[in-house]
């Protein structure tokens, strides 16, 4: 039976999302990554994504003042350190120093990502749109890499789960 529901309970139910790590420069130059599960392909040609972050978040701020970013698909080795960097500001700690991780980089892009990555993309801002508590950012994709070996990071039940997606026969 249907039944009234809130937006957290139905993004709960609206599961698994890909977890993927937002990773830009901050200010003095440092790596900065937070997870982001709403996330979604939006253009083939040109080839464009969409993601959308708390407004006030220091990773926004970062995106918003260099318009690049690296979006990566983490893998399953450090969902520990996923979680952990969702569960503080990057302005008020640097979360690679409390929680490293073996970065990896590519070609057309400065900012580092998670070596054990399915896919990253280097992106560049076209837009932003307030999106109520949110920012919406959309925007181009300059580069590609992955590695269809590796196995993706995703979010179940809202965040109160990191786990990789498996298909049920």
């Amino acid at each position: 039976m249907m039944k009234k529901a809130t937006v957290a309970e139905v993004t709960a139910m609206i599961s698994p999302n890909p977890l993927m790590l937002v990773c830009t420069q901050k200010k003095n130059g440092r790596l900065n990554m937070a997870p982001v599960s709403f996330f979604m392909y939006v253009s083939f040609d040109p080839p464009m994504v969409s993601f959308a972050m708390m407004r006030e978040s220091n990773t926004g701020a970062n995106f918003r003042r260099t318009q690049k970013a690296v979006i990566a698909l983490s893998g399953i080795s450090i969902k520990d350190a996923v979680m952990a960097y969702g569960s503080v500001s990057g302005s008020k700690v640097d979360k690679l120093e409390e929680t490293p991780i073996p970065l990896a980089g590519m070609e057309g892009t400065d900012i580092q990502f998670p070596e054990d990555s399915k896919v990253a993309l280097a992106v560049t801002l076209e837009r932003t749109v307030v999106a109520g508590d949110h920012y919406l950012y959309t925007c181009r994709i300059d580069h590609m890499v992955a590695d269809e070996e590796r196995e993706g990071l995703f979010a179940w039940n809202g965040y109160s789960l990191a786990a990789p997606a498996t298909v049920k026969e």
